[in-house]
């Protein structure tokens, strides 16, 4: 019996959350969907409705979200229009980047107090962490209650103090193994999640090296989708040469392993995307 066609893969950016809006570094902060955001939920939800309703196989079995509010609601009100509707599923690795001593702190405040060179270095390399968050302080306070809300296992396994790019790379690589999987069952998935923990995601999904991902950028509410096909693999490397975060065990030996069949996926509405990738860019990026 052939295997199934691989699943289809959509990634989701929440709305504007009320801390974008102000321009501040928010992490692991649990804050509300701006009034904009949940329009821009409303209007994802509906634009992957419309598609689906045209191509079942975009029809998603699971929705997984960051258990954060500005996720979760999001990945709710999308979830609502959808056919099903299915259900959410919180997976905990999802969560933003942990900020550190920056949590909280207007990205303008920061980028006067450490200056443009190591500014640049703590918000977009890849293995750069922020400053430690100060025990005591506001923002210690406000990331230790997003814990105590998080299963244990988020506890234990994630970093309490800060995180690179890299580290959040490292957490989602079981969930990308996982995610995997269920694509090559034959699976649809939606994941919702957040700027940072997406930048980590996609570099799982298509194998960037470390200088691609410094430059990815993801906007706002707008559905990215991915297909996959089997490709038998001359090696099982990720650039670099090491082995790929989150590579299937016996892959080669199975015949193959999942590819996106569009590096960097395909937006629904790639001209909306274009213009908020570009502003993005402007902006200083995800």
């Amino acid at each position: 019996m052939s295997a199934p066609a691989p699943g289809t893969l959509v990634l989701l950016r929440h709305g504007q959350s009320v801390y974008n809006a102000e321009n501040r570094f928010t992490g692991l902060l649990d804050v509300d969907l701006s009034d904009h955001g949940v329009r821009e939920a409303e209007r994802a939800g509906s634009e992957l409705a419309a598609a689906c309703a045209q191509d079942p196989t975009l029809v998603p079995r699971r929705v997984l979200t960051s258990p954060l509010v500005r996720a979760s609601a999001t990945a709710a009100i999308v979830a609502a229009r959808l056919p099903g509707p299915p259900p959410l599923v919180p997976e905990w690795r999802l969560v933003e980047r942990h900020y550190g001593a920056f949590t909280d702190d207007l990205r303008e405040s920061v980028r006067a107090e450490f200056g443009e060179t190591a500014y640049w270095e703590y918000r977009r390399s890849f293995d750069h962490r922020p400053p430690p968050v100060e025990e005591g302080s506001e923002a210690a306070a406000a990331v230790a209650d997003t814990f105590s809300r998080l299963p244990d296992a988020a506890r234990v396994g994630m970093r309490r103090d800060t995180e690179s790019l890299a580290d959040v790379v490292d957490r989602l690589a079981p969930l990308w193994a996982t995610v995997r999987r269920a694509l090559d069952r034959g699976e649809n998935l939606l994941v919702v999640a957040h700027g940072n923990s997406l930048r980590a995601f996609v570099m799982l999904v298509d194998r960037l090296t470390a200088p691609e991902v410094q430059v990815l950028n993801v906007p706002t509410g707008l559905p990215l989708v991915y297909r996959f096909e089997r490709q038998v693999p001359d090696d099982a490397a990720h650039p670099g040469g090491e082995p790929h975060p989150g590579a299937q065990p016996g892959a080669q030996a199975a015949g193959g392993h999942l590819v996106p069949v569009h590096r960097g996926g395909l937006y629904l509405d790639a001209d909306r995307a274009a213009a908020e990738l570009a502003d993005l860019e402007r902006r200083g990026g995800t």
